[in-house]
């Protein structure tokens, strides 16, 4: 696989994140979200693809604690999750603003950003942040 085409992929995605957009790949012919995991389709043709904006809306699929510090910057504990998100795509992330043991598989989740870059909140907590 060309590894230019896979640097412009992952520039692209990390230039969402800088923007504060959580951007997926779509397949143009057929409407189909690309998975950030399914990379191979990056060799086959950058013009049948296109960036748009997902809804940041995501169901928890599985986490992990980390409870020994690996940074200064990432204070423990600190949680892992792996995330569908709504247009299907699954995605490593952060999970932020609840307690590990509040942290349950299926929870429903919302993209946000802290100075580090894209985390996921709790979709409820999230809705009420922007309320107040």
């Amino acid at each position: 696989m060309d590894q230019v085409f896979m640097h412009r992929y992952d520039d692209e995605f990390l230039a969402g994140i800088a923007a504060k957009q959580l951007r997926i790949a779509v397949d143009r012919r057929s409407g189909k979200a690309l998975g950030y995991h399914e990379r191979a389709w990056c060799a086959r043709d950058d013009a049948g693809v296109a960036w748009k904006r997902a809804s940041g809306r995501a169901v928890l699929l599985s986490y992990t604690v980390t409870r020994r510090p690996y940074s200064p910057g990432f204070p423990v504990p600190l949680v892992h999750g792996l995330v569908e998100l709504e247009e299907g795509p699954q995605l490593i992330c952060r999970i932020v603003g609840a307690a590990p043991e509040a942290v349950v598989a299926g929870m429903a989740l919302k993209a946000d950003y802290d100075d580090k870059g894209l985390v996921f909140r709790r979709a409820r907590a999230a809705a009420r942040a922007k309320q107040a």
